[in-house]
């Protein structure tokens, strides 16, 4: 059944990816009705908005040579869907009897094997952890190997994920991120409550606190993500370099920038960044937002009762990026560094500061054992009272539990992965537990000498790019390049900044 459908979404896409890259935006506005007759046949879902589709409809058609082109093939995506409604009438009578039982699971007793998307690739920390105690637990049990599905690009994994919600063909295990996608599951009963569950299991207080608020929903307070380990970040400099010009690590932003004129004006490059990601500009946008408000700002912006341009926290984080910026504090050509490009920078020896994290204790063991690296945490804001967690905590991508398939054996399981998690985490994948569980010895250094960064973290780190809508993502994206080249103050993106919510929201 599972492959059948599958088979049947997969043939939808590819007929949308025909009509996208062939003819005009009538054509893709037919293939786009195709997914939502699909899926609309499948469970009645919407995969598409209602804006969205009569967006498409509207859009010009080129004009030329291209009607025949696109009639042959309209013709062919009609007989692919001809095609997929016999195979999917051919399983109806069992699509109705196991509603939402799409996995290794047909029903009690007679699971076959446990099921699992990921976001990643076999490299990937999920992937290490759970192939590690899913086909443990799945030879104790007798079930047969774990099925995994590795999808490796971000969009890639978005549209393959969507695409199962939508359908309500969600398997048992799959990756998740906290916000629209985590609320879509939601919506269909496809998630489970993993703080109900901890707590079942007696697990709930063994779990770092700050990586439990990190996945508390935004709705009901509930945790329904599993944390793939704890994420810590940090600024790590180069202590050779420090010691050199007598400089000491800065606790506030304002010592911070006078640390980078001050490097600056020694020839050295202050800070290194990879300006062509986007998440890595809005650190320094957010970073006092934050600390002075953890969520409360973007909340408020995005429900557009707070502004930019008004409020004082967000006021300073656009004034610090625009300074960083244009005073020359980052590397050159700072735009068009990838993240890959940035860590190669440092770790070469280029520049003296990089907004780093646990997930590069790797790259940075060697040059810290040497004595040549050290770190220090986010600033504060100056004159401001700041919240006491000061270094950003996060749980990466979470860990999904289809609550439609959530039998006996996936209960078992869950308390066999939290029982062995951090096990797995400190020797396999080589990253923190988000358990308190002790760390076993022999690990890399900086395990041990970062644990007190976070040991007793209350709050989690609040990411803006999992909250904004996408369009208000990209306007200020786009805004925030500007706003680190010169193209525009502070004043003016924040003027800019406080339209993109209003217009986005009509």
């Amino acid at each position: 059944m599972k492959k059948m459908y599958t088979l049947a979404a997969e043939c939808t896409f590819f007929i949308y990816f025909v009509f996208e890259s062939s003819v005009s935006g009538r054509i893709s506005y037919f293939a786009l009705e195709l997914i939502h007759i699909y899926c609309s046949y499948r469970n009645k879902t919407e995969p598409i908005t209602e804006g969205y589709l009569e967006k498409r409809r509207h859009r010009p058609a080129k004009k030329g040579g291209k009607d025949m082109r696109a009639k042959k093939i309209a013709a062919l995506a009609l007989a692919g869907v001809m095609l997929m409604s016999t195979v999917l009438a051919g399983c109806g009578k069992e699509t109705s009897s196991a509603s939402g039982n799409n996995s290794g699971n047909k029903s009690a007793g007679e699971r076959k094997k446990i099921t699992a998307l990921i976001r990643g690739s076999e490299t990937s920390t999920t992937y290490i952890v759970l192939k590690k105690l899913l086909t443990k637990f799945s030879e104790e049990k007798g079930l047969e190997a774990p099925e995994f599905e590795l999808v490796s690009g971000d969009a890639d994994y978005v549209t393959k994920l969507q695409l199962y919600i939508n359908s309500n063909a969600l398997p048992d295990i799959y990756g998740c991120a906290n916000g629209a996608l985590s609320k879509a599951a939601k919506d269909i009963d496809s998630i489970a409550n993993i703080g109900d569950e901890l707590e079942r299991i007696g697990k709930k207080d063994d779990m770092n606190k700050a990586v439990y608020d990190f996945f508390k929903d935004a709705d009901d307070g509930n945790v329904y993500l599993f944390p793939e380990s704890l994420n810590c970040e940090f600024f790590l400099y180069r202590k050779d370099i420090f010691e050199k010009y007598n400089l000491e690590t800065p606790k506030t932003w304002n010592e911070f920038l006078e640390l980078c004129k001050t490097l600056k004006d020694m020839g050295e490059i202050p800070l290194i960044v990879a300006g062509k990601e986007n998440w890595q500009l809005m650190r320094y946008l957010s970073f006092a937002p934050w600390r002075m408000t953890k969520d409360q700002f973007i909340l408020d912006y995005i429900g557009q009762k707070e502004k930019f341009q008004t409020n004082t926290a967000a006021k300073s984080g656009a004034e610090l990026l625009y300074t960083l910026g244009t005073e020359g504090y980052f590397q050159g050509g700072f735009l068009s560094t990838d993240y890959t490009a940035a860590t190669d920078l440092f770790f070469g020896g280029t520049g003296c500061m990089w907004y780093s994290g646990s997930g590069q204790i790797t790259q940075a063991s060697e040059m810290y054992a040497n004595g040549e690296l050290g770190f220090f945490p986010v600033p504060d804001v100056d004159g401001e009272k700041n919240m006491d967690t000061n270094t950003p905590i996060h749980g990466g991508f979470g860990t999904a539990f289809n609550v439609q398939t959530y039998d006996d054996t996936m209960k078992e399981f869950f308390q066999y992965m939290c029982e062995n998690y951090s096990e797995a985490c400190y020797n396999d994948a080589k990253v923190f537990s988000p358990f308190n569980d002790p760390m076993p010895e022999g690990l890399d250094p900086m395990f041990y000498d970062l644990q007190p960064l976070f040991e007793k973290a209350t709050d989690a780190w609040v990411s803006w790019d999992d909250k904004l809508d996408s369009a208000t993502l990209t306007n200020l994206v786009d805004e925030q390049q500007k706003l680190a080249q010169g193209k525009e103050t502070p004043e003016e993106f924040e003027a800019v900044a406080d339209q993109f919510i209003i217009n986005n929201s009509k």
